[in-house]
Formats: structure tokens, sequence, C-alpha cells
């Protein structure tokens, strides 16, 4: 077991994160300092504050009240930023979805989540109406943005109800042990399962982040993934908040064109980022990328940032990236890197005010250098999953132990190697092997661009190593290149680790988080 460093942490018995978040800028004296910049104009902390208020006026107007829960569902834009605190600020518990999901993806969410209240925009507006339709929840539907058109009934404009409300609000004396928010997790199977989190989790996650990395007031902050994922909304949006920082929104899908246009118009501090859109930031032609000396820090998380990958970009553009790794279940990334201290292709060290432990199939601790199942503890770890009892016995364990269900090793200085998901580790030839090992392998070959290795049943039904990738614009994809590349697995790691057959792709499938869609490809192919 390793533990992170500890240090005192008053908790306040009520403490209402909404306000933590945002009002203390007001007291510091940066009403006038810019807070969001956004196509749509820019907002100062007064402006954003009062946004604010407003927004939580209307939800109480519409008649949500302490623990009702509020589905957000729009386009990264100030009024995301501004309805998620002001959720918080009315006692509301915060939710929120991806703005490109199936209407049946979205009625099952509002059948798990049974919001009071669901605050959408045109993006959204038609995918909403058709999950509403057999659908209890929510019983208003908050529209933002113009030009709606008619709405229907349990339907409200959000430009409309704001000139009309008001400006101060009387923040609910929330506990700290009342829900907040949740998260969601994507698992590698199934649905989306909701893990409730409470003020308390929001202000040990907080706390333990700022402890060693933290934002600073001059910082300009823009994050590629995009706010429904809980790491952006944290590190891109709230914690650069709450130390007076500015953040740079825009609602459309994430490009590397857009991203490098945005880098140059307002030279951004500190880039929230994940591996795959680094990987396409690299691969940009020299004269279409954006001058990055503005960066100080880089964040990854989300997926395994490889030694290599890390290479590649601090060689292109000079950036250290601080990686991390967390999960929905914990509300905070247990494992990270240092500034400074950065060992490329580890997840780091682990967390201040946390701490983990690698373990055997039967809970044993495994001998430094072993793989094991990683479990993790802290304050602002989740309880259970919502309406998922056997699933949440299986994750959130006794003494306060969360199960992540990943496979890590530990070296001899105490930072931890992701080895994969405990469920996708194969035995090959009486050696458990783990198919994420194999993809770092073929990731180090020049022509791969990128590369997804997993067990799947052949026409036997005996479980092979199969990899999909998707090569560099300028490799030639021949009959001999699979063999190919075999053969310089079978050179560069253990015989027995090769795929047995590859599949070429023009590009890998990805998750609205932005992350290779795993899960997508296995139930595509099984």
């Amino acid at each position: 077991m390793v533990k992170g460093e500890t240090f005192d942490l008053p908790i306040p018995e009520q403490i209402n994160m909404g306000a933590y978040l945002l009002d203390g800028n007001l007291e510091a004296g940066r009403d006038a300092k810019t807070a969001i910049h956004h196509k749509d104009g820019s907002l100062t902390y007064r402006q954003l504050w009062e946004r604010t208020n407003q927004i939580g006026n209307i939800l109480r107007e519409l008649g949500v009240e302490p623990e009702n829960r509020v589905l957000l569902v729009l386009e990264d834009s100030p009024n995301w930023v501004a309805s998620w605190i002001a959720t918080m600020k009315v006692g509301g518990v915060g939710t929120h979805a991806y703005t490109y999901l199936p209407a049946d993806d979205y009625a099952y969410l509002l059948g798990l989540v049974r919001p009071k209240v669901m605050v959408a925009d045109k993006t959204t507006l038609e995918r909403m109406r058709e999950a509403m339709k057999a659908a209890r929840y929510p019983k208003a539907l908050l529209v933002a943005g113009d030009d709606l058109g008619e709405l229907g009934p349990r339907e409200f404009s959000l430009t409309d109800m704001l000139k009309g409300a008001d400006k101060a609000l009387e923040i609910e004396p929330t506990h700290a042990d009342d829900l907040a928010f949740w998260n969601f997790s994507g698992g590698t199977t199934g649905k989306p399962k909701g893990v409730p989190h409470t003020h308390r989790d929001a202000y040990v996650s907080h706390k333990s982040f700022d402890s060693f990395l933290s934002f600073q007031e001059d910082d300009i902050v823009l994050k590629v993934p995009k706010l429904f994922f809980h790491y952006s909304r944290d590190l891109g949006a709230m914690f650069p908040l709450q130390a007076g920082a500015t953040l740079v929104l825009f609602g459309e899908r994430t490009t590397t064109e857009l991203t490098f246009e945005l880098i140059d118009e307002y030279r951004p501090t500190v880039l929230i980022n994940v591996p795959t859109m680094m990987r396409a930031m690299i691969q940009t032609p020299p004269e279409k990328r954006a001058d990055l000396s503005c960066i100080r820090t880089t964040y990854s998380s989300g997926e395994l940032l490889s030694a290599q990958l890390y290479g590649e970009w601090f060689d292109t553009f000079g950036c250290e990236v601080i990686n991390r790794f967390g999960s929905a279940e914990s509300a905070v990334a247990f494992l990270g890197n240092r500034p400074g201290a950065v060992v490329p292709g580890s997840s780091g060290t682990v967390s201040p005010l946390t701490e983990v432990k690698l373990v055997d199939e039967e809970g044993n601790e495994v001998v430094k250098g072993e793989p094991g199942v990683l479990w993790t503890r802290s304050d602002c770890s989740g309880l259970y999953y919502v309406r998922e009892h056997e699933k949440s016995k299986a994750t959130f364990l006794g003494d306060e132990w969360v199960n992540t269900g990943d496979m890590f090793t530990q070296d001899e200085n105490d930072y931890f190697w992701f080895a994969g998901r405990a469920d996708d580790m194969l035995k090959i030839s009486g050696v458990w092997i783990s198919p994420l090992e194999i993809e770092r392998g073929m990731q180090a070959h020049e022509q791969i661009n990128e590369v997804v290795v997993m067990g799947l049943p052949d026409a036997d039904g005996l479980i092979k190593l199969k990899a999909f990738v998707a090569m560099g614009e300028a490799a030639e994809i021949s009959d001999g290149t699979s063999d190919e590349l075999k053969q310089f697995c079978k050179e560069s790691m253990a015989v027995h680790k090769f795929p047995t057959t590859i599949e070429f792709m023009d590009e890998l499938p990805k998750t609205g988080q932005g992350k290779i869609d795993r899960r997508g490809l296995r139930e595509s192919h099984n």
C-alpha cells in the first residue's frame, strides 16, 4: 500500500461547492477580470456570477429543490458553466451528457437520472423531444439559445427567462455530505453508470489537486475534451475558476485546426488534452500548427499516454505533459506525474490525500513489480452505482476501498504503470499478457498512427489477439504489410506477443470523450 502526501484538511460542516468555486472571485476583487472567452462574447467574473445566480433563480422557479437532479445536455458555453454551478448553489445535483448521442441513449439517461429540469440547446433539442415522448422526466426543459421557434409543453426559453431573473441568489446552506453531482462511469460494457458524489468529495478532490499542481490567477485555460467528461469539467473549468483563471470555451466538435486557431487567438498557458488529439496535433504539417510557446503546462488523461507519444510531443512542441489517472468512482486523480519529475509512459505517483494498493484475485497485495488490480481509497470516493446493486458490491468495497478494475505495476521508485483493464488480460503460452503492452510495442513502429489490440473469439470460439491499426498518411498498405507488422512485434517483444490478425482502418472510432472506442470495436467484431 502506498499513501500520497497527507495534510490537515478541515472540512466545513456546511459547504456549498457552487459558491466555493465562484463567489470568492468577487471577494478577491476580480469583478472585471475575464472569466470566460467564447464566440458569443467574453464574460467577466461579475457577469458570470450574475448569470449563475439568475439561472439558479430560474431553476428554483421551475421547481428544483435540494437534492433534485438537473441534467445538462448542451454545447460547451458560459451557460453550461453557469448552469452547473447554479445547480449546486440551489442545492441541486448536477448531471451531464454528451451532445451527440442518439435519442434512445438520452431516453435511457432520462430514466436513470430522472431530472427535475434538463438544460439543452438547439444542438440537442430535437433529440431531446424524441427522448421525452415516453419519459416522465424532466418536468421542465430549459432551452438555451435564440431563434428557437415555437416551444412546446414543458419547454422554456432560457433567454426569455433571464430577462426577468433576479441577479441576487439565496445560496442553499448545503451540508458537506449532501449530494452535489454525479460522475458517469463509461466502463467497458453496458450503459453509463451514475456515481453520486457529495460537496465533500468535490472539496477534497480540489484540495488534492491544488496542493501540488494548481492553477494561477493569470492562467488562460484551453481544453480539448468536452465538459461532460469529468476530467475536462474539473481541470478545464471548475478548478481554474476557483483560482480566478480565464477559460476558453467552444461548442464545436474538436479538431486540430480549431485547437490551433484558438491557441493562436487566446495564447493559453494551460492545455487540457487527450493522447488521441496530441497524436493528431503532432501529425499536423508544421506550417499549419500554432506556436505553443505560451503553454506552461499540458495535462493528459482518459487513455494511455505512451512514452513514445510523450517524447514526440515534447520534441515537437517543447511542452511537458502531466499525465494523470483517475476514475468517475473516485472523483479524484489518484495517480499523477509531477512537474519537473515526469517519467514518460507512467501514470505517476500517488496523489495527495489518497492511497492505493495492487492486489491479486484474492485481494492480497502483490509483490512490487508484479501486476495487480489497483484499489484506491480517499475521502472523495463514491459509495455506489445508481440502481446497480451487484456491480456496486464488486466495485465499492469494505474499508472505503474502490476496486478500479485496472491492472498496474509499481516500480522501485513507486511510479505506477498502466497494464490495461483486468478483464482484458489474456493468458498466452501460460503467461498473462496485457494487450496494452503489445499496443505500446506496435506504436514504436514509425508508420503506425493508432492501434488497439484485444482478444476476440475466432471461428472455433478460441480467444485470439487481433490488432486494429490506423497507419500514417504516408504509409502504403500492401498484402505483405500485416506480416511485416507481426514480424516487427516478434523482433521487439517476446515471441508470443504479437497479434494473430490485423485489420487496417482509415481511423479508429472515437467516443465523445475523444478516446478510442474500444467497446464499440469489440461489440462490432464479436
